[in-house]
């Protein structure tokens, strides 16, 4: 039996949502609303149940959050080499729309 577990912080635009199978934690991410805009952050599924649509319905079930709670857009990010999850957020509609890079100071 799958169930989902959603806990929302006394700050009403944070939800961390978690999907449960035999009492273990087998996906979970987090979303954050911001001027209407609701960031998908951490999306992570385990290894094991990969590819069976949790990733999907977990992301599904936050954007739902988020349109409930002010949000009329959504982003995320993604590294490039990240093939499952570039084939699962294209599926559900997103795309590309700029790369970034992180910069590092050296002698800091």
């Amino acid at each position: 039996m799958f169930y989902y577990r959603a806990r929302l912080f006394r700050n009403a635009s944070i939800s961390c949502i978690s999907l449960y199978y035999q009492g273990d934690v087998i996906a979970c991410g987090l979303g954050v609303i911001e001027r209407e805009y609701i960031g998908l952050y951490d999306i992570v599924t385990d290894i094991n149940f990969r590819n069976r649509g949790f990733g999907e319905q977990l992301i599904l079930n936050l954007l739902k959050w988020g349109k409930e709670n002010g949000a009329k857009n959504s982003y995320l990010a993604v590294l490039l080499n990240n093939d499952s999850a570039l084939r699962l957020y294209s599926k559900i509609g997103y795309s590309e729309i700029y790369k970034y890079w992180y910069r590092v100071k050296e002698n800091v």
